[in-house]
């Protein structure tokens, strides 16, 4: 972009704060929806799985925070933009999504 100034992010890091905060209220979301039944099948672990969400999401938005500072802080090298890998982030949130959908899972079928 002319008016930018080189070697530094554009709006990337501010989208990819955004893309984070989209995946923590996904989380807390998913550990509202258990609260707003009454005696579902899911009442006895509700409350396990909401606080479960809100440390998740909080996780989520830490990891998001951090990124976004990595890529302000982007480094030129050789004349090329290098940002740090976010390898290490989206695979500590991709298993804790796993993990907390097998809890959704495991209360579903213990509740029958």
């Amino acid at each position: 972009m002319p008016g930018q100034p080189r070697g530094k992010p554009g709006l990337q890091a501010e989208r990819t704060q955004l893309s984070w905060q989209r995946s923590a209220i996904g989380f807390l979301a998913s550990g509202a929806i258990p609260l707003l039944r009454q005696g579902g099948p899911l009442a006895v672990g509700g409350t396990l799985l909401a606080v479960t969400a809100v440390l998740l999401a909080l996780l989520v938005l830490r990891l998001g925070r951090r990124r976004g500072q990595r890529i302000r802080a982007i480094r030129r090298i050789a004349g090329k933009n290098i940002v740090p890998n976010a390898r290490t982030g989206v695979f500590l949130v991709g298993w804790a999504t796993a993990g907390f959908a097998t809890a959704i899972v495991v209360l579903l079928m213990h509740s029958r």
